[in-house]
């Protein structure tokens, strides 16, 4: 094992393991590697704390340090302090190849690159992680040293906002807030930029797990709520209810899919078609069981011909909740979702003739029949049967 600054020739490995080493385990996908190739021209990077750890000649860890800082409280503090910045660090992404996780490796190249930090004056880190894990390397809660998350209640005990002093008594008897480095940001600040950059790696599939830190479905505005509802991505814990509502004959086939066969294909399904960041189970609060399914696809994922700028809800209820105005508070939702958060110009629908339910839940919800018929050839059933197709557009305002 050898652990080195890392050398511009690394560049792309680096990015590629660290894609391997977040995919799926923080959000959806990851956008830690973006944010590393963003960082090496941030004035925050520190190039002297760029760290690779090679494993017979070849590049299984990296981690990386920035400058940040902590607002002060306004109150007058010890030594005649009245706020303003206190200077901290912070460090990451850290990452290991998912081949050599478990292994030690990630807490060896931890421990190396914090001693080397201390030596040059890093005197606090603040982080967000697994307390398990960081706790290994001297971290503990934040909120102990009376360091506040931006984000979150100060009152709050946030259990993935980690600290360390590396100098002892550098922080003293303060309090203040942490606001995580702009750079941290990028990819959410430039979607489109990042969208570019993601296209030169091999395509992978995302998805939403009950691993993944509890804020950040309700932070990415993956957590919809109505008065009887919570709309929440699919989580595979998820399979057994599914199953029980798809593997009914009457639900599947009125939205175009066969009965689910097995709770293994409905996990299946969850895998493979409800992740991502636009399908939501609908989950009744009364039991906190999800008893269908909303979503939408966009250009170039949809059933029938739409724009650019455009998508195409679907959705589907199970058979003991039918009749309730469900799908209709749930459609009502997702229009908001669309329209205001996601920016699409218009949305599209569709129904197979013979279930003029769906129909009036679009039509209660604002959308308008366009008077064309189309073949859905995606389908699994029906796509020899026509559909009814539905248009809503957004208002000017």
């Amino acid at each position: 094992m050898n652990i080195r600054l890392e050398q511009p020739q690394d560049w792309h490995e680096v990015e590629n393991l660290t894609r391997e080493a977040f995919w799926n385990v923080y959000r959806p996908g990851c956008t830690e590697h973006y944010v590393l190739n963003q960082y090496r021209y941030n004035p925050d990077f520190i190039p002297e704390l760029d760290f690779v750890m090679e494993e017979d000649g070849k590049i299984i860890g990296h981690v990386m340090f920035s400058k940040a800082e902590i607002v002060l409280d306004p109150p007058p503090l010890e030594g005649g302090e009245r706020g303003g910045a206190f200077p901290s660090w912070t460090f990451g992404p850290i990452s290991i190849h998912p081949d050599y996780k478990r292994k030690g490796y990630g807490l060896k190249l931890l421990n190396y690159a914090l001693e080397k930090a201390k030596a040059m004056g890093v005197g606090l880190l603040c982080m967000e992680g697994n307390i398990d894990f960081y706790r290994h390397a001297g971290f503990d809660l934040a909120h102990k040293l009376r360091i506040h998350y931006h984000d979150m209640p100060r009152d709050e005990e946030v259990p993935f906002f980690l600290a360390q002093e590396l100098i002892p008594n550098y922080w003293g008897n303060r309090e203040g807030t942490y606001c995580p480095p702009k750079g941290y940001f990028v990819a959410d600040e430039h979607p489109e930029a990042f969208e570019t950059y993601e296209k030169t790696f091999p395509k992978k599939r995302m998805a939403f797990n009950e691993a993944q830190l509890p804020p950040f479905a309700a932070k990415a505005k993956l957590l919809m709520e109505t008065d009887r509802l919570l709309l929440r991505p699919w989580m595979e814990s998820d399979a057994e209810a599914l199953y029980k509502y798809a593997s009914d004959p009457e639900v599947g086939p009125r939205a175009g899919w066969p009965p689910h066969k097995s709770v293994e294909e409905s996990r299946e399904i969850i895998r493979t078609i409800f992740g991502g960041d636009h399908m939501w189970a609908i989950e009744l609060k009364e039991t906190g069981e999800p008893i269908g399914c909303i979503g939408y696809f966009v250009y170039g994922e949809s059933n029938i011909k739409i724009g650019e700028n455009d998508a195409e809800a679907g959705y589907w209820i199970a058979r003991p909740y039918w009749n309730k105005g469900i799908c209709t508070e749930a459609l009502r939702k997702l229009i908001d979702h669309c329209f205001n958060e996601k920016g699409f110009q218009t949305l599209w629908s569709d129904f197979f003739p013979d279930n003029p339910a769906s129909g009036r839940v679009m039509e209660k919800c604002g959308f308008r029949d366009t008077g064309e018929i189309n073949y859905c050839s995606q389908l699994q059933v029906g796509s020899d049967r026509p559909v009814k197709v539905m248009r809503l557009n957004r208002l000017s305002k």
